[in-house]
C-alpha cells in the first residue's frame, strides 16, 4: 500500500493539468448521475451534486499532495464501472421484461455511422482544445443550435417546459398541456399483427449490408394513422382531433424484416397514460384538442417518457453549466503562465496579473 501511494507522491502534477482533470471529472459526473437515477432509481438531490463533488475531490486531493489529484481521478473513473456493475446486477436480479423486449428490438448503429461519430468527436476535441479561451463559445453554440433546430420533438419539448399542466374542466382556449388516459370508441388495427389500437406510426426502411455484415437502415416510407379519441383526467374528458398529431417517444411495439426491408410500428393504445400539447378550441359547441397552426405544435407522448426527460434534463443542464465554467478556466490557464506558491494561485494574463487567494489558504 505504501509503495502504491509513493508512486503517486512521486508524480509532479502541474496545476493547469489539475484543472483539466477537474473538467474531465464533470464528464464522469454525468455517468455517476445517470447510474444513480437509472440503475438505482434513487432521487438525486441536488441534481448537480456530482458536478460539484467530483472536481472538489480532485482539488482537495491536489492540495493534500499534487500527485494525489491523479489518484483521485483514477478512483472516480473506476467508480463508474463499479457502480455500473453493481447496478447492472441489481437490475438483472429485479428484472424488467418490457425493457428487455424493447432493447432487443432496438437496432444497433451501422459500422460506418460509429466510425463517422468517432471521427467527428475526435475533430471536435482537437478544435475545442486548440480554440484556447474561446472554447466555451463552442459549448454554448452547440447547445443553442441544437435547441432551436426545427422539429416536432423540439417544439414539443420547448412548450412542455413552459406550459403548466391544465385540468380539463378548467381548460382555457388556446395552447394547452393536458395529462390523462386515452380511449376511443372506434379502435383501428395496426399494420403489424393487426393489433387493436387508437393509432399507430408505421415505418418502412431499406436495409443495406456492408462487406463486414453490418446492416444500416434508411427510411423510405412513414405514416401516422390515428382514430379520433378522448383524453380523460380526474376532472373531465375532452375529444382529440388527431389530424396532424405527432407521436413523440411512443414505444416501439413490433418490428420484422423481409428481404431487404424492415417494418416497424409504434402504437398508441387504449388507457395509455399520456401528455398531449395542442390547441383547445370549440367545434360545434363541443370542446376539442387539435393542431395549433401558428406555433405548429400538436404532439402526444407517454407520461413516463416525459417524466424521464424532465428528470435527466437538469443533469444535462448542470453538466453544460459546470463544464462551461471549468472550460473557461482551463482555456485561460492553458494560454497563460500560472504559478502556485504558498497556497496562492497567480494567473498572468497579458499585461495584467490576477491572483486567487482563499481556496488554498489555510
Amino acid at each position: 500500500m505504501n509503495e502504491f501511494l509513493d508512486f503517486f507522491k512521486s508524480q509532479a502534477i502541474d496545476f493547469p493539468f489539475v484543472v483539466f482533470m477537474m473538467v474531465f471529472s464533470c464528464g464522469i459526473a454525468l455517468f455517476h448521475s445517470l447510474i444513480i437515477l437509472s440503475l438505482y432509481n434513487l432521487d438525486l438531490r441536488p441534481k448537480w451534486l456530482f458536478y460539484a463533488l467530483n472536481p472538489t475531490i480532485i482539488l482537495v486531493a491536489y492540495y493534500i499532495h499534487s500527485g494525489y489529484a491523479l489518484l483521485a481521478l483514477i478512483l472516480l473513473f473506476a467508480s463508474v464501472f463499479i457502480m455500473a456493475i453493481i447496478g447492472g446486477i441489481r437490475s438483472a436480479i429485479k428484472g424488467d421484461p418490457e425493457t428487455k423486449r424493447y432493447n432487443s428490438l432496438k437496432p444497433k448503429k451501422p459500422l460506418w455511422k460509429r466510425i463517422l461519430i468517432g471521427v467527428a468527436v475526435t475533430v471536435f476535441c482537437i478544435i475545442f482544445i486548440s480554440s484556447g479561451p474561446y472554447a466555451f463559445v463552442i459549448i454554448f453554440a452547440i447547445a443553442f443550435f441544437t435547441g432551436i433546430m426545427p422539429s416536432s420533438t423540439n417544439r414539443f419539448k420547448k412548450y412542455q417546459a413552459t406550459l403548466p399542466t391544465s385540468k380539463i374542466r378548467s381548460l382555457a382556449m388556446g395552447l394547452v398541456e393536458v395529462e390523462g388516459t386515452v380511449r376511443t370508441d372506434k379502435p383501428i388495427l395496426a399494420r403489424i399483427d393487426h393489433i387493436e389500437c387508437i393509432g399507430y406510426k408505421y415505418v418502412v426502411e431499406d436495409i443495406s449490408t456492408d462487406k463486414d455484415g453490418h446492416d444500416s437502415y434508411s427510411e423510405i416510407f412513414s405514416e401516422t394513422v390515428c382514430s379520433p379519441f378522448y383524453i380523460t383526467d380526474e376532472t373531465g374528458t375532452i375529444e382529440v382531433n388527431p389530424d396532424k398529431l405527432e407521436f413523440i417517444w411512443i414505444d416501439l411495439d413490433g418490428r420484422h424484416s423481409t428481404g431487404m426491408k424492415r417494418y416497424s410500428q409504434y402504437l398508441l393504445k387504449q388507457n395509455d397514460h399520456v401528455l398531449i400539447i395542442g390547441k383547445a378550441s370549440v367545434k360545434g359547441n363541443i370542446p376539442v384538442l387539435e393542431h395549433e397552426n401558428i406555433k405548429n405544435v400538436f404532439g402526444i407522448a407517454p407520461l413516463s417518457k416525459v417524466t424521464e426527460y424532465n428528470t435527466y434534463k437538469p443533469l444535462l443542464n448542470s453538466f453544460i453549466f459546470f463544464s462551461s465554467v471549468l472550460a473557461v478556466l482551463v482555456a485561460l490557464i492553458l494560454v497563460s503562465p500560472v504559478s502556485v506558491k504558498n497556497g496562492l494561485i497567480t494567473i498572468h494574463l497579458s499585461s495584467q496579473m490576477f491572483t486567487w487567494n482563499g481556496l488554498f489558504n489555510s
